[in-house]
């Protein structure tokens, strides 16, 4: 054996020995559930293992069962998201899952500040305006008795 072949050989040996454990398996899908790490995602199947910092993301009708090898069972319902790290505890996973806020719900609110001030502003300037008329009207009615004459 060479000594370029004995340190290829070498290097993917302790590749290896880093690479992370699994942390669980998935142990129900359905309907369309994606899991990303990193820049890579793939379409998520039972059986496949799951490692720290993988992100489950449920389509509006699939749903997922993950199953942690602490016992921790995580349910991901119909558009909804969990990441799963190593770190956590199963409380913090559970409450980690998270419902998705829709594209065009996001778009109306995060993506256009000016707009929402610009109702904000308007509003504020219909609520003085109307508040500067009542106070300022001619309520004087001379015609008008007070008592019931």
């Amino acid at each position: 054996m060479s000594l370029k072949s004995l340190v290829v050989l070498s290097a993917l040996v302790s590749a290896s020995a880093f690479a992370q454990a699994p942390l669980g398996t998935v142990s129900k899908v359905e309907g369309v559930v994606t899991a990303t790490q990193g820049a890579s995602g793939v379409t998520v199947t039972p059986g496949m293992p799951i490692t720290s910092g993988m992100r489950f993301v449920t389509t509006s009708r699939a749903t997922a069962t993950l199953t942690l090898n602490s016992g921790c069972v995580l349910n991901v319902p119909p558009s909804s998201a969990v990441t799963v790290r190593s770190d956590l505890t199963c409380q913090q996973l559970l409450a980690g899952v998270t419902p998705l806020v829709p594209v065009a719900a996001q778009a109306a609110f995060s993506g256009s500040p000016g707009l929402v001030n610009g109702v904000i502003a308007v509003g504020g300037i219909g609520v003085t305006a109307g508040a500067i008329y009542e106070f300022t009207k001619n309520d004087d009615n001379d015609n008008v008795p007070i008592s019931g004459q």
